[in-house]
């Protein structure tokens, strides 16, 4: 299963949406920082931090495998309100900057926050808006993308709701095909993890990005 974090940013403001496992899990779940390090992304330039969801592989990675701070320069944790509580222990240090999310909420100019519970009672998923069009960071709204997209019904058997998290995946699913200027964005979607949702049925298809070649 892929395991992914996004970093957004339009050149001036910049949010990272999850930050997998650090050392807290497996090994493979705990690369986000080679992979900034690979992306030219200095890990004090990172001041907003938006997590989808309270799950360890999802959280954990804001605390280094040395138990210090990943992102020096941390400001803001945005995080459901209802997930908010995940920080303590091992994440107690930056308990002081987190901001629960309740309702639609701006993170900045161009990234906001969308409560939709169902995995966890605080999951969220955040919109990106540029020129090309949108870009939905949905978490863990699909766990086995070729099963979940043709049959949205399917659940999982860790989605805390299960009735509350298939209505979600539905309506995101349905929301993302409805133009071709929305993509999705996903953490357990195979790589790249960014696609294009249509429609199949009554279900969906997805089209993953193809990276440009260098």
């Amino acid at each position: 299963m892929s395991v992914n974090a996004f970093l957004i940013s339009d050149g001036t403001q910049s949010v990272l949406i999850d930050t997998g496992a650090s050392n807290a899990w497996h090994d493979t779940m705990g690369s986000l920082y080679a992979a900034l390090d690979e992306a030219g992304v200095e890990r004090s330039s990172i001041t907003d931090v938006a997590i989808t969801h309270r799950h360890e592989d999802h959280v954990n990675g804001l605390i280094a495998p040395d138990g210090t701070e990943a992102f020096p320069a941390l400001e803001r944790v945005w995080i459901g309100v209802d997930d908010a509580s995940v920080f303590t222990g091992r994440l107690a240090p930056v308990s002081d900057r987190v901001v629960p999310i309740i309702g639609k909420t701006q993170v900045n100019d161009r990234v906001a926050a969308l409560p939709t519970p169902g995995h966890t009672g605080g999951r969220t998923v955040y919109e990106a808006t540029s020129s090309t069009g949108t870009l939905l960071v949905c978490g863990d709204t699909v766990h086995v993308p070729s099963l979940q997209f043709t049959r949205p019904e399917v659940s999982w058997e860790l989605d805390g709701h299960q009735p509350q998290a298939r209505a979600a995946r539905k309506e995101l699913m349905a929301h993302l095909a409805a133009g071709p200027d929305r993509f999705v964005a996903g953490a357990h979607l195979d790589s790249p993890g960014v696609g294009r949702v249509g429609r199949s049925g009554d279900g969906f298809t997805l089209d993953y990005l193809t990276p440009p070649s260098s």
